[in-house]
């Protein structure tokens, strides 16, 4: 379609296609990848060539939108927002079953997939426009995660619009999709999804959850 830098038109245009149903690609910070983003799971699904009714992850504005819906403790939920804000990673969370038809996309076998972590100076915008959006990683099913502009277009086969983040991103880090830890109703974290977060633990997933914990109570025990 086309592919734009960060900008006034660029978020105009955004927000413009979104509120049409229509997905677009956008970057998330370094070391995240690019990601498949719209307001119609349906039509996320469709980009990336797989079942319109496939499970995607869902992004947002801020934890309180959905925090709600979350079968979890309060100390969970504070545990959650850092998770998001600061490690940046993604969430798999206990969901309760009477929350709003859009959680449905995002939610399986009772559990949420979600993530609140900041976006990229200029996007945030768009995101504040809708308070919560769906979201996967921008490439087809199987491919590897876009990690600049020009690998989104060609990765979607050019038929999305494209928001040109990389002059905003760290190209000389790895990067890729983020990893999902899976929360617990009391807060206890494991690791559903390997991913860019936990990529210098290698293959030891329990120790990447051991150390967020860790570094969780060493902040919690700090603050007191």
């Amino acid at each position: 379609m086309t592919v734009l830098p960060i900008g006034d038109r660029a978020v105009s245009g955004a927000v413009a296609a979104l509120r049409a149903g229509a997905p677009l690609a956008i970057p998330l910070p370094s070391p995240m990848p690019y990601t498949v983003t719209g307001t119609d799971a349906a039509a996320v699904n469709g980009a990336k060539g797989r079942p319109a009714d496939q499970s995607v992850g869902l992004t947002v504005e801020d934890i309180d939108v959905v925090a709600p819906y979350l079968d979890i403790t309060d100390e969970a939920l504070r545990l959650a927002r850092w998770l998001g804000t600061s490690e940046r990673v993604s969430l798999l969370a206990p969901v309760r079953s009477c929350g709003p038809g859009w959680l449905a996309p995002a939610t399986r076998d009772g559990m949420l997939f979600f993530t609140s972590m900041p976006w990229l100076p200029g996007l945030a915008k768009i995101l504040g426009a809708f308070g919560h959006l769906y979201m996967s990683s921008a490439n087809l099913t199987g491919g590897r995660p876009a990690t600049t502009a020009a690998e989104a277009e060609a990765a979607l086969g050019g038929r999305l619009l494209v928001l040109d983040g990389d002059g905003l991103r760290d190209g000389t880090r790895p990067h890729g999709s983020t990893t999902m830890v899976r929360m617990s109703r009391l807060g206890e974290l494991g690791v559903a999804r390997s991913g860019i977060n936990n990529a210098a633990f290698g293959s030891d997933e329990a120790a990447y959850a051991a150390d967020l914990a860790a570094r969780w109570r060493s902040r919690a025990d700090t603050s007191l």
